[in-house]
């Protein structure tokens, strides 16, 4: 409880023997003497935390999987009869949390997935996902999901959140891969929506339910709209909620269940958190939507992972340079935070093409916000978007010719383009071609709707572009006026005009000039 409140543990006499952190008074028995029950109920009583925390323990019940704060109406009974010295706690439990005059509705949905998919292709799906998806969105412990999966074909059925993880597995390894017909792929996506959605199943949140979503926004993310993306994103991590695996163990307070106080989370579930943090917080920074903070002071205690050589660190790293920028904070502060996050962005190192247009989405992301502080950005940072956004340019190239279908295959280079076209620069230009050229190839090899309607844009803002500055080209012609035939037939054969009254006295008796020597010559400016 100290550790949980940044307190100094302080004893009273007699007490020398209490461990420093309590379980929760239902894992006593129900005969504890009242002056126990007493001091559990002083050490769980709400206090103001020390300087520097501003983190409260909540309350975890390992066994369904389920947190609240400790200011949660669901806990404050338990904390009365703590406070009562009841011989019998009330269990956490959401009490008389409606009137309660209507059932809930039983399960809906049933297991189907074995009779949509062979067992054969089951198995080549999974070694596409293991391929392309997993290294990236290292999650799921691959060995124990094909084991479960054995089991679920041949007579040993698993529960309905394992099916629909499977199902996340199948439709995603079916877009990358092919081996699907679109509808069976369409069934499942809506068979795993089915199960995640069923009120009966969604009430026992847990680690497989938040890898199901996981799966699920990745899928929406490559086919679906940006709205219902951000939405399925915000889902996944009220559930990371839900668990308490946004929680350190020191900030916990467990009550009943097979986890012992002080355990820490598994690394799967480790993994689970940090992939779908980054998996939100990338949707919603590139759609200008809110990011859902879960305490990050608490993931800081849960870095370490293992991912066997897999890509998840690089992917993290990129995130974690992000700035916790709010909408609330000074704007001379977000600037520079989001220049010195530009700078960490452009320069970490990754080592797969899907990373490398993450990398310049992420930094694109930031120039976004830099314009809209300052419309003036700075040479430097125009320079950084250009060396990420160039660097995707044949990643993108790649990916699409080997039919991996990420989701920024065609929008990386759109909205590389679309930078190039406001910074307004020659550099820029210079790039701007093989951007297009890259995405033409891109929507030539794609050949669907949306990515027509991406070329045909930018080729608008071209065009617009190009029209722009003809007009400043016609405008600057209209001023100087047109040349007489005389001066313009003088200014074609290099021969200067008579008159140089308007040149310097001490230029004029050395006319005509050697224009060669003239530039060597060594100007000695006035102070």
């Amino acid at each position: 409880m100290c550790q949980g409140y940044d307190y100094e543990c302080e004893y009273e006499t007699g007490d020398q023997n209490l461990p420093t952190k309590r379980p929760m008074a239902s894992e006593e028995s129900p005969t504890q003497p009242a002056g126990k029950a007493a001091r559990l109920a002083s050490a769980g009583s709400p206090a103001k935390p020390a300087t520097g925390s501003s983190i409260l323990p909540g309350i975890l019940e390992p066994s369904k999987a389920r947190y609240v704060g400790r200011y949660s109406s669901v806990a404050f009974p338990l904390y009365v009869g703590l406070e009562v010295q009841a011989t019998k706690l009330p269990r956490l439990h959401s009490f008389a949390y409606h009137s309660g005059i209507r059932k809930e509705p039983p399960c809906a949905v049933t297991h189907k997935i074995a009779e949509k998919v062979s067992w054969n292709t089951m198995r080549s799906l999974i070694e596409v996902y293991k391929a392309l998806i997993h290294p990236i969105f290292g999650f799921l412990d691959m060995d124990l999901f094909s084991t479960r999966c054995e089991k679920h074909w041949h007579g040993q059925p698993q529960d309905m959140v394992f099916e629909a993880m499977v199902s996340g597995v199948l439709a995603l390894a079916s877009l990358f891969n092919g081996n699907l017909d679109q509808d069976v792929e369409m069934w499942l996506i809506l068979h795993a929506k089915e199960i995640l959605e069923d009120c009966s199943i969604s009430r026992f949140p847990s680690l497989e339910q938040i890898a199901a979503w996981i799966l699920r926004a990745i899928y929406i993310r490559c086919t679906g709209r940006p709205h219902v993306t951000w939405l399925i994103s915000c889902t996944i991590m009220h559930l990371i909620e839900a668990t308490g695996l946004h929680h350190a163990s020191e900030y916990v307070v467990q009550t009943t269940g097979s986890l012992a106080p002080g355990q820490e989370v598994s690394n799967t579930g480790i993994r689970t958190v940090h992939v779908a943090n980054c998996l939100h917080i990338v949707i919603a920074f590139e759609y200008g939507r809110s990011i859902m903070a879960i305490n990050r002071p608490t993931l800081g205690h849960t870095r370490q992972m293992t991912h066997d050589g897999g890509l998840t660190p690089q992917l993290c790293n990129l995130v974690a340079a992000l700035p916790a920028t709010r909408a609330t904070d000074d704007p001379s502060d977000m600037t520079g935070d989001l220049s010195s996050a530009l700078e960490k962005v452009v320069e970490i190192p990754v080592d797969h093409d899907f990373l490398l247009l993450l990398r310049a989405d992420l930094a694109l992301g930031i120039y976004r916000r830099l314009r809209v502080m300052d419309s003036k950005v700075q040479q430097v940072h125009n320079d950084r978007v250009m060396a990420a956004g160039t660097a995707a340019l044949p990643a993108a190239r790649r990916l699409v010719s080997q039919g991996q279908p990420w989701w920024n295959v065609v929008g990386t280079a759109f909205q590389f383009a679309c930078a190039l076209l406001v910074m307004d620069t020659s550099s820029g230009y210079e790039k701007l071609v093989e951007t297009m050229d890259t995405l033409e190839m891109v929507v030539d090899r794609l050949d669907t709707h949306l990515a027509r309607e991406a070329l045909s844009t930018a080729r608008q803002l071209v065009r617009a572009s190009l029209d722009k500055k003809r007009k400043g080209v016609e405008a600057l012609e209209r001023i100087v006026g047109s040349p007489s035939p005389e001066l313009a037939a003088r200014q074609s054969e290099g021969q200067l005009p008579q008159d140089f009254s308007s040149l310097s006295p001490s230029l004029a008796p050395q006319l005509p000039l050697d224009l060669d020597s003239l530039w060597a010559m060594e100007f000695q400016l006035p102070l």
